[in-house]
């Protein structure tokens, strides 16, 4: 048996250590440990203008080589959430199965199917060391030699399937049956032999209607917008079905994720939103245009810039504040979530929001300003409530565009808007959402929004240099815990 003492060599491992030290005190003994001796593993190997760090290949058919697991290492400092970025193009251009990601505490395991790679396991050292037996862990028993020539063999009998089999298995075990559906796809699900391994840490929407919220700020430039469609993304990585709904008539939204109002969708001859609002006959599947990033799967109702020019028709328009909530109803089982955008206004597309809406998620910034206008956007979330059918709670307020920097200042800010949060009736218990959830300002996510795609989508541009890439990922995790803690906040809700 292979116990616990056999991974003392992780205790070598330091927050002054150096990615060098995690390539010879880590990953070779850890490589040893896994059953492989030196001949079995390739360093440093080119791929462009890039090295990978340690490459295990097996023989596939007709004796040629194939890609079974790529490592790559960074330094104990470095974030791993930032680097995910380059393992994942690492694997899809060496077509590999597996993917370590290491920094010497924490180990990311990956897995690729048909170009889309996953982080399917996340390890500590702590979760390593303390295992008794390292030959009955799940890393050990996916990345190990032993593993390798099982997969060789079988992929030489019948690449294509036994592959997905074998995902498939690795997929359930350590995502649970739902999320292993989702990466291998229904038909090539490998029927339950028993219990599932372990659950998704995110599980699906028990509720059989979507939550629709509106992200309402009437206070321009706090990051409305780049929230929603990140918050968005961020849902649909996490399993969730997302609809996003742009009221602004500037079309901020629209645009951010690639939908030209003008070519997309007027010289189409497609509907937006302004048909949706005002023409009885519109119903909401008509306007709906859908899009794919990788895995990232959004449906959005588009804007154009003539809704700019319909305030007075909305005003006369019977019954304006719930049509928007008569044409969603029929399409709630359908999402999870429904994300809407309104102008940072108080006018009537934001009444038209909110009464549509069963929660109301407040973005701000931490500076004085956007402080002190929150006082009266959550008075107009309250007044809402007091007239509109069913309830309409504030989720939360989320931060955005947080200088990591300037902690005492925004130790200041948060002291302010708590104070403000108590003179407002009814607003007291409202929630600031926890500093893990905080978006970064970084220039980054003001220029994705020009690129049309979601910021978890920077990975595949070329355009973006590392550190450009590093800092989206860096972005996109915040984005994440935003997302996971809203599914929490409303889950608590119904």
């Amino acid at each position: 048996m292979i116990n616990s003492a056999c991974l003392d060599f992780l205790a070598t491992i330091t927050l002054e250590s150096s990615e060098s030290d995690v390539e010879h005190k880590v990953i070779v003994p850890l490589l040893h440990l896994l059953g492989y001796s030196n001949e079995d593993w390739q360093t440093q190997v080119g791929i462009g203008s890039s090295k990978i760090d340690f490459l295990i290949s097996f023989k596939a058919t007709q004796g040629y080589s194939s890609a079974y697991l790529v490592i790559e290492t960074k330094a104990p400092k470095k974030n791993l959430e930032n680097c995910v970025w380059q393992i994942n193009e690492y694997m899809r251009q060496t077509e590999a199965v597996l993917g370590l990601l290491t920094n010497g505490y924490t180990f990311y395991l990956l897995c690729n199917h048909q170009g889309k790679i996953l982080k399917i396991a996340e390890y500590s050292q702590s979760d390593l060391s303390l295992n008794p037996a390292i030959e009955n862990h799940l890393l050990y028993t996916v990345l190990s030699k032993k593993a390798l020539l099982i997969f060789s063999k079988e992929m030489r009998r019948n690449q294509l399937s036994i592959k997905t089999k074998f995902l498939s298995i690795i997929s359930k075990a350590l995502l649970g049956k739902d999320k292993a559906k989702l990466l291998i796809g229904e038909e090539n699900f490998e029927p339950d032999t028993g219990r599932d391994l372990s659950k998704s840490p995110i599980q699906s929407k028990t509720s059989e209607k979507a939550m629709i919220i509106t992200v309402f700020n009437n206070k321009g430039g706090v990051g409305k917008t780049t929230t929603t469609i990140n918050l968005a993304a961020a849902l649909s990585k996490l399993g969730k079905r997302v609809l996003l709904i742009d009221v602004d008539p500037q079309a901020n939204l629209t645009m951010g994720l690639g939908i030209d109002p003008l070519d997309d969708v007027e010289k189409q001859g497609k509907k937006d939103i302004s048909h949706l609002l005002v023409e009885p006959r519109v119903s909401l599947e008509q306007v709906i245009i859908k899009k794919r990033w990788d895995d990232i799967s959004l449906d959005i109702v588009p804007s154009h810039i003539r809704l700019s020019d319909m305030e007075a028709t909305l005003m006369t328009t019977p019954d304006i504040d719930r049509v928007l909530a008569k044409k969603t109803k029929k399409y709630v089982d359908e999402y999870d979530y429904i994300l809407i955008d309104p102008p940072p206004s108080f006018g009537k597309a934001n009444s038209i929001a909110l009464m549509a809406s069963s929660g109301v998620l407040i973005p701000t910034q931490l500076s004085s300003y956007p402080i002190r206008a929150l006082e009266y956007v959550v008075a107009r979330a309250i007044a809402t409530n007091e007239v509109k059918e069913g309830t309409l709670p504030i989720l939360g307020i989320a931060v955005s565009m947080y200088n990591r920097t300037a902690t005492r200042v925004s130790l200041e800010m948060i002291e302010q808007l708590t104070n403000i949060l108590q003179k407002v009736p009814g607003a007291a218990g409202v929630e600031i959402y926890p500093e893990s959830t905080w978006i970064p300002n970084l220039s980054i996510i003001s220029t994705i929004p020009n690129k049309g795609y979601p910021i978890c989508f920077a990975e595949f541009d070329q355009d973006l240099d590392r550190r450009e890439k590093e800092a989206a990922q860096d972005a996109f995790y915040s984005y994440l815990n935003l997302a996971k803690h809203l599914i929490s906040t409303t889950s608590r809700k119904e």
